[in-house]
Protein backbone atom coordinates (compact mmCIF):
# COMPACT_ATOMS: atom_id res chain seq x y z
CA UNK A 1 0.00 0.00 0.00
CA UNK A 2 1.59 3.32 -1.05
CA UNK A 3 2.18 6.08 1.47
CA UNK A 4 0.86 8.82 -0.85
CA UNK A 5 -1.86 9.02 -3.48
CA UNK A 6 -1.37 11.77 -6.09
CA UNK A 7 -4.39 12.62 -8.26
CA UNK A 8 -3.67 14.39 -11.57
CA UNK A 9 -6.52 15.56 -13.82
CA UNK A 10 -5.95 15.81 -17.56
CA UNK A 11 -7.76 17.25 -20.58
CA UNK A 12 -6.27 18.21 -23.96
CA UNK A 13 -2.93 19.67 -22.87
CA UNK A 14 -0.58 17.67 -25.06
CA UNK A 15 2.05 20.41 -24.93
CA UNK A 16 2.28 20.43 -21.15
CA UNK A 17 1.32 17.10 -19.63
CA UNK A 18 4.58 15.25 -20.31
CA UNK A 19 6.57 17.61 -18.09
CA UNK A 20 3.85 17.40 -15.43
CA UNK A 21 3.99 13.61 -15.33
CA UNK A 22 7.79 13.63 -15.38
CA UNK A 23 7.83 15.94 -12.36
CA UNK A 24 5.80 13.33 -10.45
CA UNK A 25 7.86 10.33 -11.51
CA UNK A 26 11.16 12.07 -10.69
CA UNK A 27 10.32 12.75 -7.04
CA UNK A 28 12.89 11.96 -4.35
CA UNK A 29 10.03 10.27 -2.47
CA UNK A 30 8.96 7.24 -4.48
CA UNK A 31 6.35 5.44 -2.35
CA UNK A 32 3.29 6.79 -4.15
CA UNK A 33 0.54 5.92 -6.61
CA UNK A 34 -0.41 8.38 -9.33
CA UNK A 35 -4.00 8.41 -10.52
CA UNK A 36 -3.92 9.95 -13.98
CA UNK A 37 -7.55 10.94 -14.54
CA UNK A 38 -8.08 11.89 -18.19
CA UNK A 39 -11.39 13.38 -19.33
CA UNK A 40 -11.38 11.71 -22.77
CA UNK A 41 -8.67 13.91 -24.25
CA UNK A 42 -7.86 14.16 -27.95
CA UNK A 43 -5.59 11.66 -29.70
CA UNK A 44 -2.59 13.98 -29.54
CA UNK A 45 -2.77 14.08 -25.75
CA UNK A 46 -3.34 10.33 -25.46
CA UNK A 47 -0.20 9.66 -27.51
CA UNK A 48 1.83 11.81 -25.12
CA UNK A 49 0.44 9.98 -22.10
CA UNK A 50 0.82 6.43 -23.40
CA UNK A 51 4.60 5.89 -22.92
CA UNK A 52 4.35 6.85 -19.25
CA UNK A 53 1.85 4.10 -18.50
CA UNK A 54 4.67 1.55 -18.34
CA UNK A 55 5.42 2.93 -14.87
CA UNK A 56 3.51 0.67 -12.47
CA UNK A 57 2.83 3.55 -10.07
CA UNK A 58 0.46 5.13 -12.61
CA UNK A 59 -3.18 4.15 -12.59
CA UNK A 60 -4.70 5.56 -15.79
CA UNK A 61 -8.45 6.14 -15.93
CA UNK A 62 -10.09 7.74 -18.98
CA UNK A 63 -13.67 8.95 -18.98
CA UNK A 64 -16.07 8.31 -21.85
CA UNK A 65 -17.60 11.78 -21.81
CA UNK A 66 -18.45 13.00 -25.32
CA UNK A 67 -20.55 16.14 -25.65
CA UNK A 68 -20.22 19.76 -24.57
CA UNK A 69 -23.58 19.43 -22.81
CA UNK A 70 -22.12 16.65 -20.65
CA UNK A 71 -19.07 18.77 -19.92
CA UNK A 72 -21.07 21.59 -18.36
CA UNK A 73 -23.48 19.45 -16.35
CA UNK A 74 -20.90 18.88 -13.61
CA UNK A 75 -17.48 20.20 -12.62
CA UNK A 76 -15.54 17.64 -14.63
CA UNK A 77 -12.31 17.74 -12.65
CA UNK A 78 -14.29 17.32 -9.42
CA UNK A 79 -15.98 14.24 -10.89
CA UNK A 80 -12.59 12.77 -11.81
CA UNK A 81 -11.05 13.57 -8.43
CA UNK A 82 -13.99 12.03 -6.59
CA UNK A 83 -13.63 8.84 -8.62
CA UNK A 84 -9.93 8.65 -7.83
CA UNK A 85 -10.49 9.32 -4.13
CA UNK A 86 -12.85 6.36 -3.96
CA UNK A 87 -10.07 4.15 -5.35
CA UNK A 88 -7.13 5.70 -3.50
CA UNK A 89 -5.13 3.78 -0.90
CA UNK A 90 -2.54 6.30 0.29
CA UNK A 91 -2.30 7.57 3.85
CA UNK A 92 -1.76 11.05 2.40
CA UNK A 93 -3.53 12.63 -0.59
CA UNK A 94 -2.05 15.19 -2.97
CA UNK A 95 -3.34 16.81 -6.15
CA UNK A 96 -1.93 17.96 -9.48
CA UNK A 97 -3.07 19.12 -12.91
CA UNK A 98 -1.75 18.60 -16.42
CA UNK A 99 -0.15 22.08 -16.41
CA UNK A 100 1.30 21.88 -12.89
CA UNK A 101 4.78 20.63 -12.01
CA UNK A 102 6.01 19.37 -8.68
CA UNK A 103 9.51 20.35 -7.65
CA UNK A 104 11.92 17.49 -7.02
CA UNK A 105 11.48 17.18 -3.23
CA UNK A 106 7.82 18.15 -3.06
CA UNK A 107 6.36 14.84 -1.82
CA UNK A 108 9.28 14.18 0.52
CA UNK A 109 8.97 17.55 2.26
CA UNK A 110 5.20 17.42 2.58
CA UNK A 111 5.23 13.86 3.96
CA UNK A 112 8.00 14.78 6.41
CA UNK A 113 5.97 17.73 7.65
CA UNK A 114 2.83 15.65 8.27
CA UNK A 115 4.84 12.83 9.85
CA UNK A 116 6.43 15.31 12.25
CA UNK A 117 3.15 17.10 13.02
CA UNK A 118 0.64 14.33 13.79
CA UNK A 119 -2.08 16.77 14.85
CA UNK A 120 -2.04 18.61 11.49
CA UNK A 121 -4.59 17.27 9.02
CA UNK A 122 -3.84 19.56 6.04
CA UNK A 123 -0.56 21.11 4.91
CA UNK A 124 0.14 23.50 2.05
CA UNK A 125 3.34 24.79 0.52
CA UNK A 126 4.33 27.99 -1.23
CA UNK A 127 3.93 27.83 -5.00
CA UNK A 128 4.81 29.87 -8.07
CA UNK A 129 2.18 30.82 -10.65
CA UNK A 130 3.65 31.38 -14.13
CA UNK A 131 1.66 33.06 -16.90
CA UNK A 132 2.56 31.89 -20.41
CA UNK A 133 1.93 33.55 -23.77
CA UNK A 134 1.12 31.74 -27.02
CA UNK A 135 4.83 30.94 -27.46
CA UNK A 136 4.93 29.22 -24.03
CA UNK A 137 7.14 32.02 -22.71
CA UNK A 138 6.69 33.18 -19.12
CA UNK A 139 5.37 36.73 -19.15
CA UNK A 140 4.72 37.07 -15.42
CA UNK A 141 5.31 35.05 -12.24
CA UNK A 142 3.44 35.39 -8.98
CA UNK A 143 4.46 33.86 -5.65
CA UNK A 144 1.81 32.28 -3.48
CA UNK A 145 3.51 32.26 -0.06
CA UNK A 146 2.95 29.79 2.75
CA UNK A 147 3.62 31.79 5.89
CA UNK A 148 0.69 31.27 8.23
CA UNK A 149 -2.02 28.93 9.45
CA UNK A 150 -5.07 29.54 7.24
CA UNK A 151 -8.66 29.13 8.46
CA UNK A 152 -10.24 30.69 5.34
CA UNK A 153 -8.44 28.97 2.45
CA UNK A 154 -10.80 29.35 -0.56
CA UNK A 155 -9.05 31.20 -3.40
CA UNK A 156 -5.99 31.81 -1.23
CA UNK A 157 -4.39 28.38 -1.57
CA UNK A 158 -4.17 26.31 -4.77
CA UNK A 159 -5.12 22.64 -4.62
CA UNK A 160 -1.83 21.61 -6.27
CA UNK A 161 0.07 22.87 -3.21
CA UNK A 162 -1.94 20.83 -0.68
CA UNK A 163 -1.43 17.48 1.00
CA UNK A 164 -3.95 16.10 3.49
CA UNK A 165 -4.49 12.94 5.45
CA UNK A 166 -6.86 10.44 3.87
CA UNK A 167 -8.59 10.15 7.24
CA UNK A 168 -10.40 13.45 6.61
CA UNK A 169 -12.30 12.02 3.64
CA UNK A 170 -15.03 10.09 5.50
CA UNK A 171 -15.78 13.18 7.58
CA UNK A 172 -16.28 15.32 4.46
CA UNK A 173 -18.36 12.73 2.64
CA UNK A 174 -20.63 12.16 5.64
CA UNK A 175 -21.40 15.88 5.96
CA UNK A 176 -21.66 16.87 2.28
CA UNK A 177 -22.42 13.63 0.42
CA UNK A 178 -19.27 13.85 -1.70
CA UNK A 179 -15.64 14.92 -1.38
CA UNK A 180 -15.40 17.60 -4.09
CA UNK A 181 -18.55 19.52 -5.10
CA UNK A 182 -19.63 18.65 -8.67
CA UNK A 183 -22.15 21.52 -8.93
CA UNK A 184 -21.24 23.41 -12.17
CA UNK A 185 -21.72 26.75 -10.42
CA UNK A 186 -18.25 26.05 -8.96
CA UNK A 187 -16.40 25.32 -12.21
CA UNK A 188 -14.23 28.40 -11.71
CA UNK A 189 -13.43 27.73 -8.05
CA UNK A 190 -13.76 23.99 -7.53
CA UNK A 191 -10.75 23.83 -5.22
CA UNK A 192 -12.06 26.86 -3.31
CA UNK A 193 -15.32 25.02 -2.73
CA UNK A 194 -13.43 21.94 -1.51
CA UNK A 195 -11.41 24.10 0.86
CA UNK A 196 -14.66 25.71 2.07
CA UNK A 197 -15.70 22.24 3.13
CA UNK A 198 -12.35 21.42 4.73
CA UNK A 199 -12.16 24.69 6.68
CA UNK A 200 -15.36 23.81 8.50
CA UNK A 201 -13.28 21.25 10.38
CA UNK A 202 -9.57 22.03 9.98
CA UNK A 203 -7.02 24.76 9.34
CA UNK A 204 -4.27 24.61 6.68
CA UNK A 205 -0.68 24.59 7.99
CA UNK A 206 2.24 26.08 6.03
CA UNK A 207 5.36 24.52 4.55
CA UNK A 208 7.26 27.65 3.55
CA UNK A 209 9.31 26.36 0.59
CA UNK A 210 8.07 26.75 -3.00
CA UNK A 211 7.31 23.14 -3.97
CA UNK A 212 5.28 23.40 -7.18
CA UNK A 213 4.89 25.54 -10.29
CA UNK A 214 1.54 26.34 -11.89
CA UNK A 215 1.34 27.38 -15.53
CA UNK A 216 -1.59 29.51 -16.68
CA UNK A 217 -2.07 29.12 -20.43
CA UNK A 218 -4.69 29.97 -23.03
CA UNK A 219 -6.07 26.45 -22.46
CA UNK A 220 -6.64 26.98 -18.73
CA UNK A 221 -10.24 27.46 -17.63
CA UNK A 222 -9.10 30.31 -15.38
CA UNK A 223 -7.63 32.04 -18.43
CA UNK A 224 -10.81 31.55 -20.46
CA UNK A 225 -13.08 32.81 -17.71
CA UNK A 226 -10.96 35.94 -17.31
CA UNK A 227 -11.12 36.98 -20.97
CA UNK A 228 -13.76 38.62 -23.12
CA UNK A 229 -13.64 36.05 -25.92
CA UNK A 230 -15.75 33.30 -24.44
CA UNK A 231 -15.59 29.76 -25.80
CA UNK A 232 -18.73 27.69 -26.33
CA UNK A 233 -17.91 25.83 -23.13
CA UNK A 234 -17.72 29.05 -21.09
CA UNK A 235 -20.94 30.35 -22.62
CA UNK A 236 -22.82 27.18 -21.63
CA UNK A 237 -21.80 27.29 -17.97
CA UNK A 238 -24.34 28.51 -15.39
CA UNK A 239 -23.58 31.73 -13.47
CA UNK A 240 -20.50 31.14 -11.38
CA UNK A 241 -20.25 31.42 -7.61
CA UNK A 242 -17.49 33.68 -6.36
CA UNK A 243 -14.57 33.51 -3.97
CA UNK A 244 -16.04 36.38 -1.98
CA UNK A 245 -19.26 34.46 -1.36
CA UNK A 246 -17.43 31.37 -0.16
CA UNK A 247 -15.13 33.29 2.12
CA UNK A 248 -17.94 35.35 3.68
CA UNK A 249 -20.08 32.25 4.24
CA UNK A 250 -17.17 30.49 5.88
CA UNK A 251 -16.35 33.40 8.19
CA UNK A 252 -19.98 33.62 9.31
CA UNK A 253 -20.11 29.90 10.07
CA UNK A 254 -16.88 30.10 12.06
CA UNK A 255 -18.16 33.07 14.06
CA UNK A 256 -21.25 31.09 15.09
CA UNK A 257 -19.25 28.19 16.49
Amino acid sequence: MPKVTVIMTSYNKAGYIAKSIESMLNQTFTDFELFLMDDNSNEETRKVIEPFLEDKRIKFIKSNIQTMKERVEKVRYAVLINEALEKSSGEYISYATDDNRYRHTRLEQMVDYLENHPDVMIAYSASLVNYLNEHQEITKSQLRPAKKIVSVAPCVIDHCSVMHRSSILPVIKEKFGSYWDENPEFYRIGDGRFFWRLNQFWDFYPVEDVLDDNYITELSIHYQLAHQEKSQFIQMLPPQRTCKELREELKLMQQKK
